[in-house]
């Protein structure tokens, strides 16, 4: 093989160890967005879990208020008839 022939198979080698090189750094790149939604899936499932645990604590507050209104219209009427 003469100088010629050399120089092109070695810029080919090159190029392709090139392309290769950006392939993995990019496939890095993935796995580390990949596993940044996995995150995220996480903080959303966490975030529901609290606002359920919100609303449930609300409608028993709800139920509470209802329970102490109706005792109060009960102890107004007992007042009302002595």
């Amino acid at each position: 093989m003469n100088p010629q022939q050399l120089v092109p198979f070695i810029g080919a080698t090159v190029s392709i160890g090139g392309i290769i090189f950006q392939t993995g750094k990019h496939a890095d790149k993935l796995e580390f967005l990949w596993s940044k939604v996995e995150a995220q899936e996480k903080k959303e499932e966490y975030m529901n879990t609290t606002l359920y645990e919100i609303k449930s604590d609300l409608k028993t507050l709800s139920h509470d208020i209802e329970s102490i209104k109706e005792d109060i219209c009960e102890i107004k009427n007992c007042w009302k008839k002595k």
